[in-house]
């Protein structure tokens, strides 16, 4: 978090609909947040090799990721940044894989009055 207390967020989305709707849940709760949206693999790889994040929020699927690589790929940059994955659902992911991997939070996309208290929870864990 910088100085004027603002999160910078690296949110790894592929679909547009979805990316707009968390942006949206995040812009409207009291969390101050500046979002950089990566559409695919290649974004995700330049935003990590160009900037510094607080959070990364990353679907479980893409059309050129899948959960568990794009997790290994977040950690090999910032190892100590939070990750929480949002899915529309995990019938073909087991949440507790992705926790076991190094994911902070497993949750439905569309639940997006979960995602504000799961971030307040992976943030207060990172700074005790």
């Amino acid at each position: 978090m910088t100085a004027t207390g603002t999160l910078h967020i690296l949110h790894i989305e592929d679909d547009p609909v979805d990316a707009e709707l968390i942006s949206i849940a995040l812009l409207k709760s009291d969390l101050r947040c500046d979002i950089h949206l990566a559409r695919s693999r290649k974004e995700c790889i330049a935003a990590l090799e160009s900037g510094t994040f607080d959070l990364v929020l990353s679907d479980s699927h893409g059309h050129d990721f899948k959960g568990m690589d794009i997790l290994r790929l977040v950690h090999d940059h910032l190892p100590d940044t939070p990750f929480i994955f949002l899915s529309g659902s995990f019938d073909d992911t087991d949440p507790r894989r992705l926790k076991a991997g190094g994911a902070a939070e497993c949750l439905l996309k569309d639940d997006h009055e979960a995602l504000l208290p799961a971030i307040w929870r992976v943030l207060r864990s990172r700074s005790d």
